[in-house]
């Protein structure tokens, strides 16, 4: 009895048993008040298993097993992508040998970077292959290095126009600064005027690592055009070297006063000078004719001129270097008068004078006798053997403004000239002078008396000294009046000729003479295109403004404005001594001193 007691209060005991899952030993009936009531958990269970939130299944959903991995596909699949890559690699290399005869080399075109122009605003592109005109180029190698070139296209001959050449300067400056932004050398100083620009690949260092193709006219003397400026009887020598180092002054038609063409002309000659440079002369668009109708030509380089495509205009570093009008400010700009002082740059426009200013041997001449003849007469004999002494007065009217304030739209009085001529040389007439002028109303001026012609080989009539109907010289030199000269007065090429206004716009190098594109283009042409008649009248403005400045240098004393292209160039025919020290050239613009060019 007691054995049954305890048996029936362990049954009674709680069950201190731990139930892992519902699935595994499912509870026992739950015994409920009264005799064979039982009620089981399990029918409280949902009829679907519950699924494990921590263990995941082993089998994927719905029992299917993974696919197994078909190696022959696989293998199918990299010989087609070898096939496709070698047939690549074979299709390139055909292209490359049939576009390259000669041995020339297909250059490896790698990120490349041009500007394009369009009137002052560049666009930046980038592409695969050369661009058809001259740009600057920012190139990347396979190293991941960057560096910059000028490409100039073949075929497109020299000199290129006056606005291209501007150009390519203005987008090169862009180009440098893009490139040393990005490479590992930023502190480079591009308004340095002697800077080496690490990044910048000279023309033939581009071609030698075959960023740009080699040059396709080999063996062809390029120099011909710049050796019949400077040369024009002798034909040209192609068994001579390139030269290593040259400066190429072109005569353009950017502007059209011949004072200023002179000036840039003398510093670039002094300028290749000091760097070891070539000097040449190209005049294939000089306005005012041949070189050779004013000057007599310097002897040439016993070297020759590179392939057109190596002459770059910028940057300075390059080894053929063009300089023009249009790219003065890039050459002789700031950082030129930084770099350079004030006497070296005088020195340099001295040393292109002694070696270019040799008029023809007519004109040098008559330059000699009229001077030889105004010195010793006609006029009272010098007293005790002495020599006339000579004044020159240099006038510039037109449309060259004063510096001074108080005449900077109008001009000078010519009386402020003769009073300081005068107060230098006083009331004596052993002193003869002599006056030249853009201007011909100046030589019957009232306020300029006891003066005389400095030459009259070849005058300008004014339009009152040939009557009403005549069509003289008025009111000076003007650049508009310049580019009409010898112009048809009516009909069809009046209108297709017309006074040329500057233009940016590139000329066609393929012109149709049949398509409007080109007749639209005649009137921009024309500058460096004239007419038979007004090339005519060019060449005798020319050579009258040579012959009043030759004659103006032989004088003792000078008197001028240094706003006047003119007047600075009489410094330099005076030299340093004589016009600075002994102030024999006497300026009477304000207190503003001499300079080169205007920049």
């Amino acid at each position: 009895m007691k054995a049954l007691r305890s048996k029936q209060d362990h049954e009674d005991r709680p069950r201190k048993k731990m139930l892992l899952s519902s699935r595994a030993n499912p509870p026992k009936p739950l015994k409920l008040a009264g005799p064979g009531l039982h009620v089981s958990l399990k029918s409280l269970l949902p009829s679907t298993p519950i699924p494990s939130p921590s263990l995941p299944s082993i089998l994927p959903r719905h029992g299917k097993k993974p696919p197994k991995l078909n190696s022959r596909r696989l293998v199918r699949a990299i010989l087609w992508l070898s096939v496709l890559i070698g047939v690549y690699y074979l299709a390139t290399f055909a292209f490359a040998s049939t576009s390259t005869s000669g041995g020339t080399r297909k250059p490896r075109l790698t990120g490349l970077t041009f500007l394009t122009s369009f009137g002052k605003t560049y666009e930046i592109v980038e592409a695969l292959e050369l661009p058809d005109h001259p740009t600057p180029l920012a190139l990347a190698d396979g190293e991941g290095k960057h560096h910059w070139t000028i490409s100039i296209p073949s075929g497109l001959g020299f000199p290129l126009a006056s606005s291209v050449y501007a150009d390519i300067c203005s987008q090169a400056d862009e180009v440098a600064r893009q490139v040393g932004g990005r490479g590992r050398r930023q502190n480079t100083r591009h308004g340095d005027y002697m800077q080496h620009d690490a990044h910048f690949l000279d023309v033939h260092e581009a071609q030698a690592r075959h960023f740009l193709p080699r040059d396709r006219e080999t063996g062809k003397d390029w120099d011909s055009a710049p050796q019949a400026a400077a040369e024009p009887n002798q034909p040209p020598s192609p068994g001579r070297a390139v030269c290593n180092k040259t400066l190429t002054y072109v005569l353009d038609a950017t502007d059209a006063g011949l004072g200023s063409a002179l000036l840039g002309m003398w510093l670039s000659y002094g300028l290749a000078e000091r760097e070891g440079r070539s000097f040449f002369i190209d005049d294939t668009n000089f306005p005012y004719g041949n070189y050779s109708t004013f000057f007599v030509p310097p002897a040439p380089p016993a070297c020759r001129l590179p392939p057109p495509s190596h002459r770059v205009p910028c940057p300075h570093q390059a080894s053929h270097l063009v300089v023009s009008a249009a790219t003065a400010r890039w050459t002789f700009g700031a950082a030129f008068h930084e770099h350079h002082p004030q006497r070296d740059i005088y020195e340099m426009a001295r040393s292109g004078f002694e070696a270019l200013f040799k008029l023809r041997k007519e004109d040098d001449d008559y330059v000699r006798a009229r001077a030889a003849k105004l010195r010793t007469g006609p006029g009272p004999t010098p007293a005790h053997g002495l020599e006339n002494g000579l004044l020159g007065i240099h006038i510039r009217r037109g449309d060259r403004h004063p510096y001074e304030f108080a005449y900077q739209l109008g001009y000078l009085p010519p009386d402020r000239y003769l009073a300081v001529a005068r107060r230098l040389v006083g009331q004596s007439e052993r002193w003869k002078l002599m006056l030249a002028s853009d201007d011909a109303d100046m030589y019957d001026h009232i306020e300029l008396p006891d003066t005389i012609r400095a030459q009259q080989r070849i005058s300008l009539a004014s339009k009152k000294s040939l009557g009403s109907g005549g069509l003289g010289w008025e009111r000076g030199f003007f650049t508009d009046v310049f580019w009409s000269l010898g112009l048809p007065t009516h009909g069809p090429e009046q209108r297709r000729l017309g006074s040329p206004a500057p233009s940016r716009a590139k000329p066609n190098p393929n012109p149709n003479p049949h398509s409007s594109a080109t007749q639209a283009n005649d009137i921009q042409d024309y500058r460096t295109n004239p007419t038979k008649e007004a090339l005519q009248l060019r060449e005798l403005l020319g050579r009258a403004y040579l012959l009043d400045l030759a004659m103006l240098a032989q004088s003792d004393k000078v008197v001028c404005g240094v706003s006047s292209n003119a007047c600075r160039i009489l410094a330099v025919m005076l030299g340093w001594e004589r016009a600075f020290e002994n102030n024999d050239w006497t300026n009477v613009d304000g207190n503003h001193g001499w300079r080169a060019l205007d920049y």
